[in-house]
């Protein structure tokens, strides 16, 4: 997966990772990869990325926890990830 992520980085954009090195390298930008601790600062920072839009996600399904396993074995394809809102 992701070396078929890589592949599609536009020029000049980033590929960011949590699950490790990329397995290849991105043609048109690059792809970087980090360990998130549960620190809150460090969280912050990933929250402020998105709402300034210097970092830009993509999910495709937001679900209650109850619903999680469903949410994780969809029955169909569903782009994006998965998000499992934890309180109301």
């Amino acid at each position: 997966m992701q070396k078929r992520s890589a592949r599609l980085i536009r020029p000049g954009g980033t590929l960011v990772t949590v699950v490790g090195p990329p397995g290849a390298r991105a043609a048109h930008g690059q792809a970087i990869d980090f360990v998130v601790e549960s620190d809150r600062a460090q969280l912050g920072e990933i929250v402020q990325r998105v709402r300034d839009g210097r970092l830009r996600t993509n999910i495709g399904n937001v679900a209650v926890l109850d619903d999680a396993v469903a949410a994780f074995n969809p029955t169909e394809r569903v782009k994006g990830k998965a998000i499992i809102r934890v309180r109301p």
